[in-house]
C-alpha cells in the first residue's frame, strides 16, 4: 500500500471515528452523553497536522449532534456541548461563515426569543459568554457581518435577563460587537437602546456601569434618536449613590462631547452630564470629570480658532476681581457653556424645584458649574434662574443650600450689581421669605466691594423696612442677619446711613428672636456693626441711632399688645441702650406715659415695667450723660407710677401695682454716681404723692406689693433724710403701718417690715424723741415685745436688734421699764437677758 493511499485511509478513520463517538449522544444516560462529549473533544484535540478541510469534514459529520446536544435535557450536557463547541469553532476550525450559520440559529432558539427557551441561568450565562467569544474571534471580519441581525436579536432578550451576571455580560458583548463591526453595528444599534435602558436602575452597581458604557457604542454608531432616549435615563444616573457610576456617566458625556458626530446639535444636553460631575461630593469623582471637560474644552476651543482668535490672544488674564482661590476653566469650557446656557437654564430652573431630594442635589451642583463657567453670560437669563433658587434656597437638604449659597456668590461676582439688584429687590417686597434673604446675602457677599459700594443703601433700605426686619420665623431671622453680615463686610467706614439700617434690622430682629436663634446671633452683632463703622464702643452705635428708632416705633404706644413689634424693640431699648436711654429721656418719656397708660394691654404693661425696672437698678450707666432728668422723673412719678399704685379691684391691676412699686424702689435706691431727686423742691412734691399710696399699698392683697411697698417706704424716708425733709409728722404716718406688718401671715412681709424699722427710726427728728410723745415710744416698744415671743427665731434676733435701736427714741428708762414689765409673761427670757445686759453696759 502506498503512503498516499495509507495517509487517506488514516484521514477517513479519524472521521468516522468522530462520527461514531457522536452516536454515543443519543444514549437514554445523561453520564454516557457528557462523557460523549468529553470524549469528542479529546479526541479532537489528539487530532494533530489534520487540514482545515478534513475537520470540516468532522464538523459535517458532526454538527447534527452537536447542535441537538444543545437542547439536551439536562443541564449538564448542555454545559459540556457549550464547552466543546467553544473548543471547536474558536480553537480549531478556521474563521467560515459557514460554521457561524449552523451556529447562530441554535443560539437565537435558545437565548434569543421572547419566550424563556433556556431555563439555567448558568447555561445562559455559558451562551452569552460563548456569542461575545465568537464576536471577538471575528472581530473586523466580513464573515460576522450577516450575524448582525441575529447577535442583536440575542442582546436585546439577553440584556434584559433577571440573572446579573447575563447582563453585565450581555453589555460587555455590545460593547464588543460595536466594535467588531464598527462600519454595520449603526443598522442595529438603536434596536438596543431601550433593552440596554431597562439596565440602568438594576441595583448592582457594576451592571448600571456596563450598561452606561455599552450605551456609550450604542450612542456613537446611531442616530440622533438614539441620543434623545438615552439622555434621560443618564441623567438619572447623575442621582446614583454609587460615586463609580457617576463618574462612568461622566465619562461616556465627553466621549460623546468629543466624538459623536452632530454633537454640536447636542450640547446643551450633553453638557449637563459633565457639568454635574465638576461639583459632586466625592472628591475623585470631581476630579475626573474636571480632567475629562478640560479637554472637551481644549478640543472646542481648537475646532473654534478662528471665533475664538481675539479672546485666546487678548483676553489671557482673569478679570480683575477673579478670586484666587477659584481656578478659571479653559475658554473652550467657557465659551461652550455660554452659548448654551439659554438652553440649559430653563430645564435647570424647572428641576430645582423637582419634589425628589436627589434631582435638586444634582441641579444645584450643575447650577454652581453653570454659574462658574457662564459668568456674565447668566444675566439674561437671571430672572428665571433667581425664581428657582429662591425656593430651593429653602431646601431641607444642606448639600442644596450649600450648593445655592456658592452658585449665588458667583453670580454676585460675574453679572452687575444693579442687573440682579433690579430683580431681588421687588421680589422681596412682594413677600419676603429666607429663602430670598439666603440668596440675597450671598448675592452680595460674592459682589466686589467697589461696585457693589453705590447700592448698600438700597440694599439697607430693604433690610430695615418693616415687612422685612419684622418676621418671628427662626430660619429668616437667620437669612436677615446672613444680610445684615454680608453688608457690614462691604460697607466703608463712613457709611452711617447704611449703618443705621442695619442697625434697626438688627435691633428688630433680636427684640422678637426665635428661642432657637438665641445662640445663634445677640446684641454682639452690634460689635461688628460699631467696628465697620470705625466708632469706639456699642454705646456710639446707640447714641447715633437710637433717636431715630424710638421716633419711629412712637406709633400709638398705648394700642400695644405683648407681641406688638414696637413694643418688643422698646422693651430692649429700655434694657440694652445703657447711656443712651438717658440722652433720649424725653421721647422714651412720651413712650412710656402711653405705653404704660392704664388702659393699655395689661400683660403689656407688665414687661415694660419690668424692662423699666431692670434699666433704672443700672441708674449709674443709664443717667450717666442724661438731661433733663428732673423733667422725665417728674412725668414717669405723676404720669405712669402714681396713677398704677391706685388701688384697683382685680388681679391684673394687683400685679400692675406689685410692678410699679418694684419701679419705684429701683428709681428710689440711690446709685454710686447717680442719686435721683436731687433737691427737696424737686423731691416733696413726689414725697407728698407717693406716701398715702404707698402706706395703702401695705395692705395690698399681693404679699409681694406689700413686700415691696414696705421697702418703698425705707428708701423714701432715707431719700427725704438726705434731702434734710424728713419730720415727725412723716414718722408718725409711716411707723404704724409698718408695724402692723408684723402681724402679716406672710413670714417674708414680717421680716421685711422688723427690717425697716430700724430705718425708719434711724436719725429721728429731735421733736419725737420728747418726752409728749412717750406714748408713741411705749406703743412701739410693747408691739416689738409682744413679738419677741414668735417662733421664727430671724424674727426674734431682728426685733432684738430693734429694740436696741429704740434706745436712741425711747431712752433707757422707758425701755427698762417695758422689759421689766413684760419679762415674767414672755417665753423669750434669753431675749430679755440680752436687752437688758446691753442697757446695763
Amino acid at each position: 500500500m502506498s503512503s498516499g493511499e495509507g495517509d487517506t485511509k488514516e484521514r477517513v478513520q479519524k472521521i468516522s471515528t468522530a462520527k461514531k463517538i457522536c452516536y454515543a449522544l443519543q444514549s437514554e444516560d445523561k453520564r454516557t452523553r457528557k462523557q460523549t462529549l468529553i470524549d469528542l473533544q479529546k479526541h479532537v484535540a489528539e487530532l494533530e497536522d489534520i487540514s482545515q478541510q478534513d475537520l470540516q469534514v468532522i464538523f459535517n459529520e458532526t454538527h447534527i449532534y452537536i447542535l441537538n446536544a444543545f437542547r439536551d435535557k439536562t443541564e449538564a450536557v448542555r454545559s459540556q456541548t457549550i464547552k466543546f463547541m467553544s473548543y471547536f469553532l474558536l480553537e480549531k476550525l478556521s474563521k467560515s461563515d459557514y460554521y457561524l450559520t449552523y451556529i447562530f440559529p441554535v443560539l437565537v432558539e435558545r437565548i434569543g426569543t421572547v419566550e424563556l427557551v433556556e431555563e439555567s441561568e448558568e447555561i445562559r450565562l455559558e451562551l452569552v459568554q460563548f456569542l461575545q467569544e465568537i464576536i471577538l474571534k471575528y472581530s473586523n471580519t466580513p464573515q460576522l457581518k450577516p450575524f448582525l441581525n441575529d447577535c442583536v436579536t440575542i442582546l436585546c432578550e439577553t440584556v434584559k435577563d433577571k440573572h446579573p451576571a447575563v447582563k453585565e455580560t450581555s453589555c460587555k458583548c455590545i460593547t464588543t460587537l460595536a466594535q467588531a463591526l464598527p462600519r454595520d453595528f449603526h443598522m442595529q444599534a438603536e434596536n438596543l437602546v431601550k433593552p440596554v435602558l431597562t439596565t440602568f436602575g438594576y441595583q448592582r452597581y457594576k451592571i448600571r456601569v456596563e450598561a452606561i458604557k455599552c450605551m456609550g457604542d450604542i450612542v456613537m454608531h446611531s442616530s440622533c434618536k438614539a441620543l434623545e432616549d438615552a439622555v434621560g435615563p443618564m441623567a438619572e444616573r447623575l442621582f446614583d449613590q454609587i460615586p463609580t457610576v457617576r463618574q462612568t456617566v461622566a465619562q461616556v458625556a465627553a466621549r460623546w462631547l468629543l466624538e459623536y458626530r452632530d454633537r454640536y446639535s447636542f450640547f446643551h444636553k450633553l453638557l449637563p452630564l459633565i457639568l454635574t460631575g465638576l461639583n459632586d461630593e466625592v472628591p475623585e469623582t470631581r476630579e475626573k470629570a474636571y480632567q475629562l471637560w478640560e479637554v472637551v474644552g481644549l478640543q472646542y476651543e481648537r475646532e473654534n480658532e478662528k471665533d475664538l482668535k481675539d479672546q485666546m490672544d487678548f483676553l489671557i488674564q482673569s478679570p480683575k476681581y477673579y478670586p484666587e482661590d477659584l481656578k478659571r476653566p479653559n475658554l473652550g469650557c467657557r465659551v461652550l457653556v455660554q452659548r448654551n446656557v439659554g438652553k440649559i437654564v430653563p430645564a435647570l430652573a424647572r428641576e430645582l424645584g423637582s419634589w425628589q431630594g436627589d434631582v435638586r442635589v444634582r441641579c444645584s451642583q450643575l447650577l454652581c458649574a453653570v454659574a462658574h463657567h457662564a459668568e456674565e453670560g447668566l444675566t439674561q437669563h437671571l430672572q428665571e434662574l433667581l425664581s428657582a433658587m429662591y425656593l430651593v434656597a429653602r431646601d431641607e437638604d444642606n448639600r442644596v443650600i450649600v450648593n445655592v449659597i456658592q452658585a449665588s456668590e458667583l453670580i454676585g461676582l460675574f453679572v452687575p450689581v444693579d442687573t440682579w439688584l433690579k430683580l431681588i429687590v421687588p421680589a422681596i417686597e412682594d413677600g419676603p421669605h429666607f429663602g430670598q434673604l439666603s440668596v440675597l446675602a450671598s448675592l452680595v457677599k460674592g459682589a466686589p466691594k467697589d461696585l457693589i459700594l453705590p447700592y448698600l443703601q438700597e440694599i439697607g433700605t430693604v433690610l430695615a423696612s418693616d415687612d422685612v426686619c419684622r418676621s418671628r420665623k427662626a430660619k429668616y431671622q437667620q437669612g436677615l442677619m446672613k444680610c445684615v453680615r454680608s453688608v457690614l463686610s462691604k460697607c466703608d467706614p463712613n457709611m452711617y446711613k447704611v449703618g443705621e439700617y442695619l442697625f434697626i434690622g438688627i435691633v428688630s430682629t433680636i427684640s422678637i428672636i426665635d428661642e432657637q436663634n438665641k445662640q445663634m446671633f445677640d446684641f454682639t452683632l452690634l460689635d461688628e456693626l460699631y467696628k465697620t463703622l470705625n466708632l469706639h464702643s456699642r454705646y456710639d452705635v446707640w447714641k447715633r441711632y437710637v433717636g431715630n428708632l424710638l421716633q419711629k416705633i412712637n406709633c400709638d404706644p398705648k394700642s400695644w399688645s405683648t407681641i406688638t413689634v414696637e413694643r418688643c424693640i422698646f422693651e430692649n431699648i429700655l434694657v440694652e441702650s445703657g447711656q443712651a436711654f438717658g440722652e433720649n429721656l424725653p421721647i422714651i418719656g412720651e413712650i412710656l406715659e402711653k405705653s404704660l397708660d392704664t388702659d393699655a394691654d395689661a400683660e403689656s404693661r407688665l414687661r415694660t415695667f419690668i424692662a423699666l425696672s431692670s434699666a433704672l437698678d443700672n441708674k449709674d450707666e443709664v443717667f450717666k450723660n442724661a438731661s433733663n432728668l428732673n423733667e422725665f422723673l417728674q412725668k414717669l412719678l405723676t404720669e405712669v407710677l402714681v396713677p398704677t399704685l391706685v388701688w384697683h379691684a382685680g388681679r391684673t391691676a394687683e400685679a400692675m401695682r406689685t410692678m410699679a412699686v418694684s419701679c419705684l424702689c429701683s428709681a428710689l435706691n440711690p446709685g454710686v454716681h447717680v442719686d435721683l431727686f436731687p433737691d427737696k423742691e424737686i423731691f416733696r412734691p413726689f414725697f407728698d404723692k407717693l406716701l398715702p399710696l404707698l402706706l395703702s399699698l401695705t395692705e395690698d392683697a399681693a404679699f409681694r406689693s406689700r413686700q415691696l411697698a414696705l421697702d418703698a417706704l425705707t428708701l423714701l424716708k432715707e431719700t427725704a433724710r438726705r434731702r434734710n425733709c424728713w419730720d415727725t409728722d412723716d414718722l408718725i404716718k409711716i411707723y404704724p403701718e409698718i408695724m402692723k406688718r408684723l402681724d402679716d401671715p406672710t413670714d417674708g412681709v414680717r421680716i421685711t417690715a422688723i427690717k425697716a424699722l430700724p430705718i425708719i427710726f434711724k436719725a429721728t427728728p429731735e421733736e419725737f424723741t420728747k418726752a409728749n410723745f412717750k406714748g408713741h415710744h411705749e406703743l412701739i416698744i410693747d408691739t416689738l415685745l409682744t413679738h419677741f415671743d414668735d417662733d421664727d427665731q430671724v424674727l426674734q434676733e431682728l426685733i432684738l436688734d430693734c429694740l436696741k435701736k429704740m434706745v436712741e427714741v425711747g431712752g433707757k428708762s422707758t425701755l427698762v421699764d417695758k422689759i421689766n414689765k413684760h419679762k415674767p409673761v414672755l417665753r423669750n427670757q434669753s431675749g430679755c437677758e440680752q436687752i437688758l445686759s446691753f442697757l446695763n453696759a
